[in-house]
């Protein structure tokens, strides 16, 4: 369209793009013009309470959508308030534009006033950046979604002034006829061959594979070879938790070496190196690795990797597949439950699940982490959400905004910790704002529990980690949300009762007791060498 201001010519893309939502605290400047451009074209505007939540929502959004998620902040202290969101975008590979009000160039000589390099600060985490301007906003921000949508998904950021937002962008380039070429078929000869040579072998579904293709894909491919399926804390849902073949979650730790000890080829079906423990890799067998792309370095260097799109490769793999020969039926892990607790951890995840069936769940970074992800239900991509590569706190709440935005009317549970709710407290105004149907468990320990876990391996006194308990469903009533606290199984019952009536979000306050939580870290992790302090 002719007569665009650069502003509406990135709304413009943004909304071929399918983008329908930008998130943000505004801090004025192009902000306000790009607010008003998204309007025109129908993309809202989500007024988030902090910067690292509006990214965590955004790049959420993006993970959810498959578009790209956007998510717009002020200069100076706006930009570097998002770098916890824009480092989850990197680490977790979810496709996010990071747009940024900063002054011109010619201005950066004359001013001081929260002035930071934007573009220093982002290197280290985006896979593309650039300066928006009259005569290359169009290509530059073509060029950035590009980057950012390209696996392994990722950040991308564009700086833009509030002179430049409001500009005449220059003329729209020449309508170029983009070649259709055809796909070229992935060569799985080396990959079949190998599977053919395998008795017992094993899949890992990664990060890579949570579309419902690729799901559908490694359905058959599991049914084919009749074996065994784990999948990624990331990945969780894209083999259904409880189908015939599910073997639980696969850390690169401990938690299912039992049964892989009988597995003689390991297929790593989507996996990214960021989702594994970060250890040496501690199984002996050949590995088959599938992949949209490929990531290094490697934890296990691949005697095979073929690459391309996940289940075409999947498909034509099951078509020359031979059942497996295993000699037992692999389980999930059952984590150890604490004797006497009064409301434990595990206890807490199971009558959620109960109550709210059907809801997809975002889960938080901390020991409390380990319950929901083992034991909530996930039947599809997404139905269980976690920062795994950051695993950064404070991600649960937003994570939940952006998913009850994607989805409305399908309600949403957010797992999260004392300290990470603490963290992104303000959210919760978003939520009531929004009216969006999300629950918000809380596991409240009064203490970072998962370093006080830690502490405690290594011998340490406990210090430094524990604090009174807060109430959260008081401070949930004075940010618009309903809430109730609960202090055994009844108070429980009665509360996730109540936040399964609620219309809009409800915060459940559980005063869980963490004494089992070193036993449940051990059982999946392993317990750590002894240490000296010297």
């Amino acid at each position: 369209m002719s007569g665009e201001t650069v502003a509406e010519a990135i709304a413009g893309i943004l909304d071929e793009h399918g983008v329908r939502r930008v998130f943000g605290v505004p801090g004025g400047g192009s902000n306000l013009e790009i607010v008003d451009a998204c309007a025109a074209r129908g993309i809202d505007y989500v007024l988030a309470h902090t910067e690292t939540g509006a990214a965590i929502m955004a790049a959420v959004t993006g993970e959810l959508t498959g578009a790209p998620g956007v998510v717009a902040t002020g200069l100076g202290p706006g930009a570097a308030a998002a770098v916890d969101g824009v480092a989850y975008a990197a680490l977790d590979r979810a496709p996010l534009l990071v747009l940024t009000d900063s002054y011109r160039p010619g201005d950066r000589d004359a001013v001081t006033h929260q002035r930071i390099d934007h573009g220093a600060l982002f290197a280290p985490l985006v896979k593309a950046r650039g300066r928006a301007a009259a005569d290359n906003c169009r290509d530059l921000v073509r060029s950035l979604l590009r980057s950012a949508l390209a696996p392994p998904r990722g950040p991308a950021h564009c700086d833009l002034s509030a002179a430049d937002a409001a500009a005449p962008a220059g003329a729209p380039p020449p309508a170029e006829d983009e070649a259709a070429g055809e796909a070229a078929d992935e060569d799985a000869d080396a990959a079949r061959a190998l599977l053919a040579g395998a008795r017992r072998p094993a899949i890992v579904a990664g990060v890579q594979a949570r579309t419902d293709a690729a799901a559908a894909a490694l359905d058959a491919l599991a049914e084919a070879l009749a074996c065994p399926v784990a999948t990624t804390y990331k990945a969780k849902g894209v083999y259904p938790d409880g189908g015939a073949r599910h073997a639980g979650l696969f850390t690169g730790a401990r938690a299912e070496a039992p049964w892989l000890a009988d597995c003689d080829l390991l297929v790593l079906y989507g996996v990214d190196p960021v989702e594994l423990a970060a250890s040496p890799w501690p199984y002996a067998m050949p590995v088959l690795e599938l992949a949209e792309a490929v990531v290094r370095p490697r934890y296990a260097e691949p005697a095979v990797s073929a690459q391309g799109d996940l289940a075409r490769l999947a498909r034509a793999l099951a078509a020359s597949a031979r059942p497996a020969n295993w000699p037992c039926d692999p389980k999930p892990l059952a984590l150890p439950e604490p004797a006497g607790a009064a409301l434990s951890p595990l206890a807490l995840a199971r009558a959620a699940a109960r109550a709210l069936p059907g809801a997809r769940a975002t889960v938080d970074a901390g020991a409390h982490m380990l319950a929901p992800m083992s034991l909530w239900p996930a039947r599809r991509p997404f139905d269980a959400q976690i920062s795994n590569g950051l695993s950064t706190m404070g991600f649960a709440l937003p994570a939940a905004i952006a998913t009850a935005l994607a989805e409305p009317g399908r309600r949403v549970i957010a797992f999260t910790g004392d300290g990470g709710l603490a963290m992104c407290l303000g959210e919760l105004a978003t939520a009531a704002r929004n009216a969006l149907p999300i629950t918000v468990v809380v596991f409240n320990d009064a203490r970072l529990a998962l370093i006080d876990v830690k502490q405690e391996q290594r011998g340490f006194a406990p210090r430094g980690m524990r604090y009174p308990a807060l109430d959260f469903a008081a401070a949930a009533q004075g940010l618009g949300c309903r809430g109730a606290r609960a202090a055994d199984a009844a108070g429980l019952e009665a509360a996730l009762a109540a936040a399964a009536r609620a219309d809009g979000p409800f915060v459940v306050d559980a005063a869980v007791d963490p004494s089992g939580y070193r036993a449940m870290f051990e059982a999946v992790r392993g317990a750590p060498a002894p240490a000296g302090r010297g």
